[in-house]
């Protein structure tokens, strides 16, 4: 029986951490002291407030392992699609914390990369260095940092979906649609297993896996703990009862269970520390949708994707509109199964996204609007050319939308590429 911790982290970050590796002998029984690097890996997606792996966490891990004689010490991520991580890194404070703890930053969407076969039958291409260090392993040890959040397409982001950052960014764009989604989750996790997991909790966040700076008030749950054991399915399956679901309502963890890739029964963890009765609120996964009230929606009647091109076009949506104020007086078109009036009086320029709508409507709205400007994505998950276009539209300039002098993140941009950034990032004036 898998032995699942839940720490509270009132008193300190340190004893909490203590108590996640008691129950295993302690960390220099769980962590080898003559093995390879312990990589470890955040939820960095993205360098807004709440949507990453909080800091104040990772830096206390780094501290608890130097602490312990650990040395050999690295931070491994890729980011969220239309962003790099070496900025993410610079906003959040992650490449700090690494230079002052002596780890070492690995930005994922840089450098070679090689491809590989995952269970659900399909291949992607990963950073190479996570193939040699992380897949093969060579005596390396993977500790996954995530943090407890909802997730509008997937329900729940944790330690499994923590491995959706190892696709570069083109293919993670196929495989991101209601068919094809949790399969490639679960396929992922069983490619890189981690060796240990520690769910950062001391806020979850509802309403998905992106909080609107402006409206945090409503998406942010003080928690106050830490979840961690071996088993990262175990703790998974912990999480979602933390934040109110069941294995069953999470289709990436049902499938890693039916796979046989951990414990996904709850009855059969053993869960130590706070409660789990404690936690009675059932946190909401779906997102607010506060969107412009100018903005025209045509969604496909027979089918428009939460995990594809729907929810990647409201996410970046709501984003846009309430942190940066962008502008209305224009349509976005997603899904598949439209009907001719549908696309009758439609205002602006139009927005295509997904290769459902483009494939269906793309010709027949160029042909009745030859006077308008129309866009085109046309993958499910796009994120670079959605938020571009969506930000053309909207006025909002993607260098603005960085918290740092525009020289900054143009030179951190610069670094990346000569470190052969693998990401496709949106042009810093639109």
């Amino acid at each position: 029986m898998p032995i699942v911790v839940i720490s509270d982290t009132t008193q300190n970050l340190k004893s909490a951490l203590e108590e996640i590796f008691a129950p295993h002998g302690g960390v220099e029984s769980v962590i080898p002291k003559n093995g390879g690097t312990i990589y470890i890996k955040p939820n960095g997606i993205h360098f807004t407030p709440y949507a990453h792996t909080d800091p104040a966490v990772l830096e206390a891990l780094l501290a608890y392992l130097r602490d312990h004689g650990y040395t050999r010490l690295a931070v491994m991520e890729s980011c969220t699609g239309g962003n790099f991580t070496r900025l993410v890194y610079k906003v959040t404070g992650y490449a700090k914390i690494c230079r002052r703890y002596g780890a070492e930053p690995v930005y994922l969407d840089e450098g070679p990369t090689a491809e590989v076969d995952l269970r659900d039958g399909t291949r992607a291409h990963v950073s190479r260095r996570l193939r040699d260090e992380i897949i093969q392993r060579n005596g390396n040890f993977y500790l996954s940092l995530p943090k407890l959040k909802t997730h509008s397409m997937a329900t729940v982001t944790l330690g499994v979906k923590n491995q959706q950052a190892f696709p570069v960014d083109a293919d993670r764009m196929k495989q991101h649609s209601h068919e094809t989604l949790h399969r490639r989750l679960a396929a992922l996790y069983a490619l890189t297993r981690p060796d240990f997991c520690i769910v950062e909790g001391l806020t979850a966040t509802a309403h998905g896996h992106f909080p609107i700076t402006a409206l945090l008030e409503e998406y942010l749950v003080p928690m106050n703990i830490l979840i961690g054991g071996p088993d990262t399915l175990a703790v998974d399956v912990v999480g979602a009862r933390v934040l109110g679901y069941s294995l069953e309502e999470v289709e990436h963890l049902r499938l890693c269970a039916e796979w046989g890739l951990g414990e996904g029964r709850l009855a059969h963890i053993d869960v130590r520390g706070v409660e789990l009765s404690r936690f009675t609120e059932r946190l909401p996964h779906t997102m607010l949708g506060r969107f412009h009230p100018d903005v025209r929606w045509v969604v496909g009647r027979t089918k428009a994707c939460v995990e594809g091109c729907r929810g990647n076009s409201e996410a970046t949506h709501e984003m846009l509109y309430n942190d940066y104020h962008g502008q209305g007086g224009w349509t976005l078109v997603c899904g598949s199964g439209f009907e001719e009036a549908d696309l009758d009086n439609l205002p602006g320029d139009i927005l295509i996204v997904g290769p459902c709508a483009c494939a269906e409507v793309g010709d027949t709205l160029a042909q009745r609007y030859p006077d308008r400007r129309i866009y085109r994505v046309e993958e499910h998950n796009d994120l670079m050319t959605n938020t571009r276009y969506q930000a053309r539209l909207m006025g909002v300039t993607p260098v603005k939308m960085v918290p740092l002098n525009p020289l900054v993140s143009a030179f951190t941009l610069a670094q990346a590429k000569l470190h052969g950034l693998t990401a496709r990032v949106p042009p810093l004036l639109g």
